[in-house]
């Protein structure tokens, strides 16, 4: 299994114990009483940022809003539903929705007998039953820009494609390392990045050699492509763009691999001027289509920051991310991000897609689904 999901599968049983913490402060019960919390953060939690210490992001992006100790919320109301358990035994690693009604999700083994490498189809109404696309390796990551396409990538070096209806065999493509992020603009297009510094690049027919991207961290954990001439890698030594032919020198974000606090974990772009970028502190960082904001502490409950682990940001004006330590969502309106919200999952949240403003799907490391509505 990939380096990233491996640690959030370990991370499912601490992540079990937050979230009923998370729950019971957020219902107003003191911190002894749920569990003796205090509001001094645990070593190896980031100290969540004072607002009044935050500086301004780059000219022309909005700084986020340090709500994660206020009860504003964003602009834009929803709620998630009750989880639904789709994948038993295994642990629901990605999840891709091109639109409302079409979703695609893949799992990984944690250890237990059942035997990963599935994916499963949603329909606007329901979910398949887990179909054996890949098996047994686990799948980490998944992208689906259309509902007649999507690409995949496994824990092995793998990578396999779907056309709306049936999978092609997987195909080993890194050699080097293990795969931790796929997305695609397209069918003709798709950027996958690995625990080894690589990009490989899908060109609708064939994968690319592996492109050294980040060589002194060497772990890219997400990616995301607007188009083929622009795409966002984030890892152990900060961001990378792609303009289409190269990859740029790092921009610091977070403080590495070995701080404590951790690099960033996911980063979704709803334009070339436009991306977030998630950490493991709790933190988020905006580019504006030149430089990255400074860090802002969003998820943060009684002093305690959380681990966000993804994010989906489908326009400019609106993201949702989710936190695998303590299975809350913290949301942005284009201004600012609502304080933390807890879901009904009670396990670590590990993906999320949100194709709408008004629509998102969430995965957890306990094989459940839940869906977001406004």
């Amino acid at each position: 299994m990939a380096t990233r999901a491996v640690d959030r599968v370990r991370a499912g049983v601490t992540g079990r114990l937050a979230a009923g913490i998370a729950a019971c402060l957020l219902a107003g019960a003191t911190a002894s009483a749920c569990g003796g919390m205090t509001s001094t953060p645990t070593a190896g939690t980031a100290t969540p940022t004072p607002s009044s210490t935050i500086p301004p992001a780059p000219s022309g992006t909005a700084t986020p809003a340090v709500s994660g100790t206020t009860s504003t919320p964003a602009a834009r109301a929803g709620s998630w539903s009750t989880a639904d358990s789709i994948d038993p035994g295994l642990d629901l690693v990605a999840v891709s929705c091109p639109s409302t009604t079409d979703c695609v999700a893949v799992d990984a083994n944690s250890g237990g007998t059942a035997t990963s490498g599935n994916a499963l189809t949603y329909d606007g109404s329901s979910w398949s039953a887990p179909a054996p696309v890949d098996q047994p390796n686990s799948l980490v990551s998944i992208s689906c820009p259309t509902a007649s396409f999507c690409a995949a990538v496994d824990s092995a070096g793998d990578a396999l494609t779907y056309d709306g209806s049936s999978w092609t065999p997987f195909t080993g493509v890194d050699a080097v390392g293990q795969f931790e992020a796929v997305s695609c603009v397209s069918s003709s297009f798709c950027v996958a990045v690995d625990n080894s510094g690589n990009a490989y690049i899908f060109d609708g027919s064939a994968w690319s050699g592996p492109v050294q991207v980040d060589s002194t961290e060497g772990t890219l954990t997400s990616v995301s492509c607007t188009s083929p001439s622009f795409c966002v890698g984030v890892g152990g030594t900060g961001g990378f763009t792609f303009n289409g032919s190269s990859w740029s020198r790092p921009t610091g974000l977070g403080t590495g691999e070995t701080s404590g606090t951790g690099p960033p974990d996911g980063v979704s772009c709803a334009s070339s001027s436009f991306c977030v970028a998630v950490g493991s502190d709790g933190g988020v960082y905006t580019y504006n289509g030149s430089s990255w904001s400074t860090r802002a502490d969003v998820d943060a409950i009684d002093g305690v920051s959380g681990g966000l682990t993804a994010v989906s940001c489908p326009t400019t004006s609106f993201c949702m991310a989710v936190d695998e330590d303590s299975n809350r969502s913290v949301m942005f309106s284009g201004s600012s991000w609502s304080a933390p919200t807890p879901a009904s999952s009670g396990y670590g949240l590990e993906a999320l897609s949100c194709p709408s403003s008004s629509f998102c799907v969430a995965v957890d490391d306990n094989a459940d689904v839940l869906t977001w509505h406004s």
